[in-house]
């Protein structure tokens, strides 16, 4: 008999974020929800069964999507209760000692708090995980304030909620499928059989949040770039030589310092700009240098696209001209990079990194032109890392702070240079996430 076994519940149909797939089989920071939350789950515990339960009619897209790992994919219930139940009794033929279930819509669960339920589980036999309310909580009654209870001991549940097998096993049983809607978590359904029973609450976190509505995607895709922010600026764990990588934008500032670290990785490199013949908004000279690159090299493994034009006056100050070319550097120029890097990053399994600024989660006055061309490269980025998945290729975003640059300096004259960052900083978190196998991650570096 195995100690626990884990069940991520999958089944739910997302009606509340209006979306034409379910919620978990949305892609936030390259993987889907149901994704993100298995992993949490399987490198908290390599070896520990993990039953997953999803509608039927995604049952062969989720088998798909977890071939290659432990995951034991089954069709689930109408409702989190009986997705639960299916789970319990696909369990019984090898039935662990503990079984701990969680919402695959909670993708920000920490090692911590599954420690913290696996080490309660050790002397209780129902474990809850809950945070205190830091909000009010009113009690209505028709339209009007009934009550309004203490917060010292109101407390939000959360998942993940582990019990003895064979106790939650029972207590379904005794519930019965005809009052198993009733209820809204297993510690309910445990409760309702085991009024004397006791179940340990063990401390949750604010980040451990539940997607459910729209809001919650936004909030989760700045949690991802939050947590992925912190690349190690060294070159431990490298995986570049021997690669052939081609680096648009590479004659100067960062990408000048990305085609220096590579070349020092082992890889074989290619500068690309406008100095050597290749204006990335002209959509033929960039397919010209990649026909090129491939009739030489054979092969492409990385591209890099660091190339970028600021031009910093109020906008109703600036030509048409002005906004014009930073529009076709910045944002169509990263369209053309992107066609015509696809056939060679899809025959290779390679990455598209490209790099956004700080500046595109809130336009800064003077350069609204360049801070709307970089959001909308964080965007293509989350799009492509999508549209691209089955093609095996990588789509990443560096998105660096203030760096010391000459199109910085040619832009904000008099800044303190210890302020900001070097260019070579940016450049080794560049060859990190080059060398990971990571899509859809959008990183402050």
């Amino acid at each position: 008999m195995n100690d626990f076994a884990f069940v991520l519940l999958a089944g739910g149909s997302g009606t509340r974020l209006d979306s034409p797939i379910p919620k978990q089989f949305i892609r936030v920071a390259g993987k889907t929800i149901v994704e993100h939350s298995f992993d949490a789950l399987h490198s908290y515990a390599p070896e520990a069964r993990i039953v997953i339960t999803v509608p039927a009619d995604a049952l062969e897209m989720a088998r798909k999507l977890f071939s290659g790992t432990r995951a034991e994919v089954i069709v689930g219930g109408s409702s989190r209760q009986a997705s639960a139940w299916a789970a319990l009794k696909y369990l019984r033929a090898d039935p662990p000692k503990n079984v701990i279930l969680h919402d695959s819509a909670r993708p920000f669960l920490s090692h911590q708090i599954i420690h913290d339920v696996v080490d309660a589980l050790e002397s209780h036999e129902a474990v809850d995980v809950a945070i205190k309310t830091s909000d009010t909580i009113i009690v209505e009654r028709d339209g009007f304030i009934q009550n309004i209870p203490r917060r010292d001991h109101i407390y939000r549940g959360q998942t993940p909620q582990g019990f003895r097998y064979g106790a939650l096993v029972k207590s379904y049983e005794e519930i019965g499928p005809e009052k198993m809607g009733e209820f809204t978590d297993d510690c309910g359904i445990y409760m309702a059989c085991h009024p004397m029973g006791q179940v340990r609450i063990v401390k949750g976190s604010s980040e451990n949040i539940k997607i459910t509505d729209s809001v919650d995607l936004v909030l989760a895709d700045e949690l991802f770039r939050i947590r992925q922010q912190q690349l190690a600026p060294n070159l431990n764990g490298l995986d570049l030589k021997g690669k052939h990588s081609v680096v648009f934008g590479g004659s100067a500032g960062i990408g000048k310092a990305i085609v220096q670290i590579l070349e020092e990785a082992g890889s074989t490199v290619h500068s690309v700009s406008r100095r050597t013949g290749c204006d990335i908004a002209d959509h033929d000279q960039v397919e010209d240098t990649f026909e090129r690159l491939m009739n030489e090299w054979g092969r492409i493994d990385h591209v890099v696209n660091a190339a970028g034009l600021l031009i910093k006056s109020p906008l109703e100050q600036q030509s048409p001209a002005d906004v014009a070319q930073q529009v076709s550097v910045n944002l169509l120029g990263s369209l053309n990079v992107a066609q015509c890097a696809h056939a060679p990053l899809k025959e290779s399994q390679g990455m598209l990194l490209q790099f956004s600024s700080s500046s595109f989660t809130r336009g800064r006055a003077d350069y609204s032109a360049y801070s709307a061309c970089k959001a909308a490269i964080v965007n293509l980025t989350q799009a492509l890392s999508d549209e691209w998945k089955d093609d095996g290729i990588r789509v990443n975003c560096i998105v660096p702070g203030r760096t010391d640059t000459g199109m910085r300096r040619s832009n904000f004259a008099g800044e303190d240079q210890r302020t900001l960052l070097s260019p070579y900083e940016v450049a080794l978190a560049s060859a990190k996430l080059l060398s990971s196998s990571d899509t859809g991650v959008i990183a402050r570096v």
